[in-house]
Order: C-alpha cells, then structure tokens, then sequence
C-alpha cells in the first residue's frame, strides 16, 4: 500500500507505533519494524546506562 506515510518513511504499511514510555519496550518496536511499519522507542523512562 502506498501512502504519503510510507513514501516519506520508507516502509510498507502505514503502521506507526507511538513512543509510549513503559509500554512500547524493544521486542514490540521491533515486531513492528519487521513486519514493515515504524516502530518507535521512548527512551525518556530508561537510564543513560
């Protein structure tokens, strides 16, 4: 499917996963990359370690 989503992103579904701190953790980020959407990652409630 193509989209103004996926042209400016460079992914096949207009699938976009909101950076939810504490809910949206790595595995889930990913899962969606994978399967052709974006996936974002909050990372203001993780340490600088």
């Amino acid at each position: 499917m193509k989209t103004r989503i996926t042209e400016l992103f460079g992914i096949r579904h207009p699938i976009v996963l909101s950076g939810m701190g504490w809910i949206s953790v790595p595995k889930m980020v990913a899962a969606v990359s994978e399967a052709g959407g974006l996936g974002i990652l909050a990372m203001g409630p993780l340490s600088a370690d």
